[in-house]
């Protein structure tokens, strides 16, 4: 009996193998060409979408730079002015989450005059960002530092709190560029574009800032500081591809 039951089972063993390697050697149905067509002709094009908005939020550097022969009184006279600077800057309505220090330094420097080198002395400079959420108030802020001590105003961005929404737009605007640019091209051989085989966003974001070193922030005037916003311009950019 069990001889019996070990013959069925090699044999059957053997008609297992034997339609493996059959399966191994049939035909496969299934092609790369099936999968992804290299015959797929494309023509591919790139679009642009602009959106001019008016910023309403203002970025700015303000520091102060102070010298000495000592170490020690160059950063203590540079932390009585940046002080003094700070309430300034708080006074004239900005809050305390919207200074941000940026940078400070204390390093050893010498002048130079012809041939002639000066004496040794140390520079302390202290920066803080400043954020203004009313924009109207940029010149009066760089009026109150500099009044308060400060001798370092540069860096000013003008920007908008949430430029999503305007990009999202201009995304639009690219793929209709696009889609215009598709056309033209495939008109000349009497074809139009469709549904897009293939779409790049390019772009990853879109404010451009506007930067701006005013030089009258350090003149001592009656008159505030002018600063002009201007507008941003939000921009997108896509890779289309259209098949025909």
């Amino acid at each position: 009996m069990k001889n019996k039951l070990l013959v069925g089972i090699s044999a059957l063993l053997v008609l297992v193998m034997a339609f493996g390697v059959f399966t191994l050697n049939a035909p496969n149905n299934i092609s790369m060409a099936d999968v992804n067509d290299t015959n797929t002709r494309l023509v591919t094009v790139n679009g642009e979408g602009k959106i001019v908005v008016t910023p309403d939020l203002a970025y700015i550097d303000l520091g102060v730079q102070t010298k000495n022969a000592d170490a020690s009184i160059a950063q203590q006279e540079n932390a009585k002015l940046m002080t003094e600077v700070i309430k300034a800057i708080k006074a004239a309505g900005i809050d305390a989450d919207d200074i941000k220090t940026t940078g400070y330094n204390l390093y050893q420097t010498y002048d130079y005059s012809a041939d002639k080198q000066s004496d040794p002395y140390y520079v302390a400079s202290n920066i803080v960002n400043v954020k203004i959420k009313d924009i109207s108030k940029v010149g009066t802020i760089i009026d109150a530092a500099s009044n308060a001590g400060a001798n370092n105003v540069n860096n000013i961005r003008f920007t908008v709190s949430d430029d999503s929404q305007y990009y999202q737009e201009a995304l639009k605007l690219a793929m209709t560029n696009a889609k215009g640019k598709a056309t033209a091209i495939m008109s000349t051989f009497n074809k139009t574009p469709d549904m897009p085989y293939s779409v790049s966003e390019v772009s990853y974001g879109g404010t451009m800032y506007y930067d701006y070193s005013p030089a009258k922030a350090l003149s001592e005037s009656a008159v505030s500081t002018p600063i002009e916003s201007g507008e941003i311009t939000i921009t997108a950019n896509v890779s289309v591809g259209y098949d025909y």
